[in-house]
């Protein structure tokens, strides 16, 4: 993110997260025979990271990047599934208002100094105020206190059945305590980009390249079979030098001369890639929810729900999708907001709803809501990825088949997002995706967009609370079947489908697999 987002917008853009960090097919394996030590992986990225402080900066390039070298009290594995990291051993009382957490002794950060409970109540403090997911967390947490030097309590007002899972989520990294201290809302210096993981920061050329290389001191867990972010990391690699690469020829050709060994190729790549004997092309679980929004706030178009049921019946998804969505295999047709990878929150509720299309119907709605031949849509759109200006330049093709005009602004991602925010009735439409592999309802965008386009409502409040108040995963998985049948119901987002990821890289890469970008366990063969 650039350093122009204001307060609001970074709030919301805490829970914006554009691209999955998650996958999973394992690539490595007896195949890729024993681990070999040393070696510079390279490794293409699109643009600058700007900030490597994953509370302020969750853009794509700053998590992939920061999950080598920052890690939290839980982690999520393979299968989506939280699992203990910083922490050794966690207990909750009966009432399941108390937690108290012993984090493992030895572990240090990448300056030396001991991870105490001091560094994980500040770091937490911090994803309170600042995150978005630590802010809707925050009104059911009554304290976040040291018990002592390697133990940390927090305290309930009420059970909370997705806590674990949140604890696991972005912006719940932990940082030393005294590197937080003053930190301004644009994040923290590069210098003070510390933390635990098995990769620390050697060196930092703006714009150009991004170089981590192997923490010594790194202390890791024992379990090799959680794959994801969890169990066992092995820093088998020297470094790991970022290449800031952003023309796509440049990415393609760089890949099969030998300059990277990995890159991030758009999805009208992955035929090509897949086709070359000397690429690896590696389809991962998880991947984005690609969708439409419309604003609620009063000012906008779309206040009236009439027109918000008018945009989904005119969007031809199967035609969109077919137009953006590059090969069959990387696209889901689906209103889901999660991906059937991630079990416990994909659903099928609404599907009814995502998949009615009828323009003449859509037109009658319109015209309902005071939209006739003649007036104009604003279309708020970014260039920073270039997706979402080919789904506005098809929504606008859409709606002038129904006499309807739409004026396109384009923005990079930052000044989108801050015009969103600056302007809560002055436009009518904008498109994002969002990671489908989040594991709590208050992680989850399409649930938690209030405060980008004013779809708040008491009913969704109390589904949410449902949720929370949950006891059983089959209580849990019911609710998110009421959340998803309420989301089409007020299409506070219209889902077009889901992409899945692809990883695309050097042969000579081994023991890469489970989540996308994770280069811990992997080398290069010698």
């Amino acid at each position: 993110m650039r350093r122009t987002l204001t307060k609001a917008a970074l709030g919301l853009a805490t829970v914006l997260l554009l691209t999955s960090c998650m996958g999973g097919q394992a690539g490595g394996g007896a195949a890729d025979g024993p681990p070999v030590r040393g070696g510079n992986l390279k490794v293409a990225v699109p643009t600058d990271p700007q900030s490597l402080d994953m509370v302020a900066n969750p853009g794509q390039v700053t998590a992939h990047i920061g999950n080598m070298m920052y890690e939290k009290l839980f982690e999520v594995d393979k299968g989506f599934t939280a699992r203990p990291m910083l922490v050794e051993d966690y207990t909750t009382s009966p009432d399941r208002l108390t937690y108290t957490f012993k984090l493992r002794q030895g572990v240090t950060f990448h300056d030396g100094n001991p991870l105490t409970s001091e560094d994980v109540v500040a770091s937490l403090k911090r994803w309170q105020q600042v995150h978005r997911t630590g802010q809707l967390v925050t009104p059911d947490i009554e304290s976040i206190t040291p018990a002592d030097p390697a133990t940390v309590t927090i305290k309930l007002k009420k059970p909370r059945y997705p806590l674990i899972n949140e604890l696991a989520g972005a912006g719940t990294e932990i940082y030393e305590a005294k590197n937080l201290t003053g930190v301004a809302p644009t994040g923290f210096a590069q210098e003070k980009a510390i933390g635990t993981g098995p990769y620390k920061l050697k060196s930092w050329d703006i714009g150009r390249e991004l170089v981590l290389e192997r923490y010594d001191g790194y202390k890791s867990r024992s379990e090799e079979d959680w794959g994801g972010q969890a169990g066992a990391k092995h820093a088998y690699l020297d470094t790991v030098t970022y290449k800031v690469v952003s023309d796509q020829d440049a990415l393609i050709n760089g890949l099969q001369t030998g300059q990277w060994d990995h890159i991030m190729p758009t999805n009208d790549q992955y035929e090509p890639l897949r086709n070359n004997p000397a690429v690896v092309v590696h389809n991962l679980p998880g991947g984005n929810d690609n969708v439409v929004i419309p604003n609620f706030n009063t000012g906008s178009k779309f206040a009236d729900p009439r027109a918000r049921e008018a945009l989904n019946l005119l969007l031809d998804k199967p035609a969109i999708n077919a137009a953006t969505g590059g090969s069959k295999d990387l696209t889901l047709e689906t209103g889901a907001f999660a991906s059937p990878d991630n079990k416990q929150f994909y659903s099928t509720a609404g599907e009814e709803v995502y998949k009615a299309h009828d323009p003449e119907k859509a037109k009658r709605l319109l015209a309902e809501a005071g939209i006739t031949a003649g007036a104009t849509i604003r279309i708020v759109t970014t260039n920073s990825y270039p997706e979402f200006g080919k789904w506005a330049v098809l929504i606008q093709d859409s709606l002038s088949k129904i006499g309807i005009n739409t004026k396109i602004d384009t923005f990079d991602f930052a000044t989108m997002l801050g015009t969103l925010t600056k302007e809560p009735g002055g436009w009518d439409i904008t498109t994002l995706f969002f990671d489908s592999a989040l594991t709590s309802p208050a992680q989850m965008p399409a649930l938690t967009l209030g405060t980008l386009n004013g779809s708040s409502s008491p009913e969704l409040d109390a589904l949410m609370a449902e949720f929370n108040a949950s006891t059983t995963p089959e209580q849990a998985k019911a609710v998110v079947d009421k959340l998803q049948a309420f989301t089409w119901k007020q299409l506070s987002v219209i889902t077009l489908s889901q992409s899945k990821l692809y990883a695309a890289y050097s042969p000579k890469l081994k023991g890469y697999g489970d989540f996308y970008r994770v280069f811990w366990n992997t080398w290069l063969a010698s």
